[in-house]
């Protein structure tokens, strides 16, 4: 008699089957600034990434909201909130150039503002209410950096952000997930 059947081991055979069928060779994935396999998994099984056929090809859609997070001092100056660093828990660190500090995958059914809002919450840690203004939505197509050899499709909708003074960390803001730590810093604008 064999053993229970483990629904993630099953499924990370699945996805990599559909990989593999459409070409994409994912041994190299999770080394330098690539993702692996199961973080992909965990995308698609939270709703965050779907991946379609177009015209035969597979595809990564991912719909997400960024946000550019502004506080202004009581001495007149603006800051902007950047993104420093992504440090992984095997000692890899990835550094993206972006000009939103917060960017958030939203999930099958949920509303972007709501998980703009959600966004900032988590990755800042700031609690209170959060006043988002909405700027602008941009669709843009590219080879994935974190998944090579799979072509993402980025549906961005962008926003704009200030934080109050109790919001406020002149000293920048650490969000710890799972697998790795992000690190943000103020820079003057």
């Amino acid at each position: 008699m064999e053993g229970p059947v483990n629904q993630e081991e099953v499924a990370l055979a699945l996805l990599q089957k559909q990989l593999a069928g459409a070409g994409i060779d994912t041994a190299h994935w999770g080394t330098g600034k690539a993702k692996t396999i199961e973080h992909l998994l965990k995308e698609i099984e939270e709703g965050e990434t779907e991946l379609i056929s177009e015209n035969g090809t597979l595809v990564r859609k991912v719909t997400f909201g960024a946000c550019g997070v502004f506080y202004d001092s009581h001495d007149g100056k603006r800051y902007q909130l950047f993104e420093d660093r992504q440090v992984f828990n095997d000692g890899r660190e990835r550094r993206r150039e972006m000009n939103n500090a917060v960017l958030e995958k939203i999930k099958k059914g949920e509303e972007v503002d709501t998980a703009m809002a959600r966004g900032l919450q988590e990755e800042l840690g700031v609690s209170g209410n959060i006043e988002l203004n909405k700027v602008d939505v941009r669709e843009r197509r590219e080879m994935s950096g974190s998944y090579p050899g799979l072509t993402t499709l980025y549906a961005e909708h962008h926003f704009e952000a200030t934080l109050s003074d109790a919001q406020h960390k002149p000293e920048g803001y650490v969000e710890k997930q799972e697998d790795k730590s992000t690190y943000f810093v103020w820079k003057e604008v």
